[in-house]
């Protein structure tokens, strides 16, 4: 029998204690490469598989911002000047030379008052001046001739003035008689009668001055990323059904907090039909328009293809 204590079973209790451990480090080192590797292969899928998320959201915002590009916002039509008229005095309406719709121009009477008692008093104040004057006179005759004092004179001359500013206080009331148009244009509503009376402040008439319209629109406040003076957009009056080109030449500097929209103003280059102020329609962004032909440019040649024989 051999024992534990043979050179033998020496040699193998030796080789096992150098063998086992060096077996043990091995299969250490395999578990920290294996474990390291199945992390790379876990992590790799994860990778790709958020990037088409990134992506398909950066997709998404592009074609929301084309979607709001495109939509149509209304707008409406307005005169370059726009005004409504009303009294300054207190009277009954005389005469209302003008009708619904007439062309007027710049200081031209588009109504009269019934202004006799002013009349009179603008007559009573011219005869205190001549008074006063007179009076004035004589007091520096007397100042001349040693019959009058310096300070009568000196009155006098003080009844000068008050009696000329009551003067021009009257045919300042007088003036207001009449009623003249602040800017040619086109009288677009009456809202009283001869014989009416009125007083100041109340609406009498509405004038719209000629020249280019323009168009107002609330658009997106999204839109100030791109949209600036000088940008076009295409669209319609819904009265006629005929197409318009709007240029933006006024961007408003607030933002509405509600609508989240911004006012803009632009004028109507193109039109069909006809336009007037009031009437609205819808409109989107668009490229800018091809110029008109030139009336003097040469007729294009057109070329006939023969048909086959």
């Amino acid at each position: 029998m051999l024992g534990n204590c043979s050179p033998t079973n020496r040699g193998v209790r030796v080789l096992s204690s150098f063998v086992f451990p060096a077996r043990r480090a091995a299969l250490s080192m395999l578990c920290v490469l294996g474990v390291g590797f199945a992390q790379a292969q876990v992590s790799a899928p994860m990778r790709l598989a958020t990037s088409p998320v990134l992506s398909g959201s950066a997709e998404a915002s592009v074609a929301a911002a084309t979607a709001d590009a495109n939509q149509n916002v209304r707008f409406l039509v307005v005169a370059p000047q726009e005004t409504l008229l009303s009294a300054a005095t207190t009277a009954r309406i005389a005469r209302l030379p003008v009708s619904l719709g007439e062309r007027v121009t710049a200081g031209q009477t588009v109504a009269t008052f019934e202004c006799d008692e002013l009349r009179a008093r603008v007559d009573a104040a011219k005869a205190e001046l001549t008074s006063a004057r007179v009076q004035h006179e004589a007091k520096l005759k007397l100042q001349g001739l040693q019959s009058a004092a310096e300070v009568e004179v000196e009155l006098a001359a003080a009844n000068v003035d008050k009696a000329a500013s009551q003067q021009r206080v009257a045919e300042a009331q007088l003036a207001q008689c009449t009623l003249p148009a602040p800017f040619a244009g086109r009288v677009a509503r009456i809202h009283v009668k001869v014989g009416q009376g009125v007083t100041p402040g109340v609406p009498m008439m509405e004038i719209v001055g000629g020249g280019a319209l323009k168009a107002r629109l609330n658009v997106p406040s999204k839109w100030l990323a791109w949209l600036k003076p000088g940008a076009w957009m295409r669209g319609s009056v819904d009265e006629t059904g005929k197409p318009v080109m709007l240029r933006v030449a006024r961007i408003s500097g607030r933002v509405d907090a509600v609508s989240q929209t911004v006012e803009v103003e632009a004028d109507i280059t193109r039109s069909e039909g006809t336009v007037l102020p009031g009437m609205s329609g819808q409109a989107h962004p668009s490229e800018a328009p091809e110029p008109p032909p030139r009336k003097d440019a040469p007729p294009q040649k057109r070329t006939v293809t023969a048909p086959p024989q």
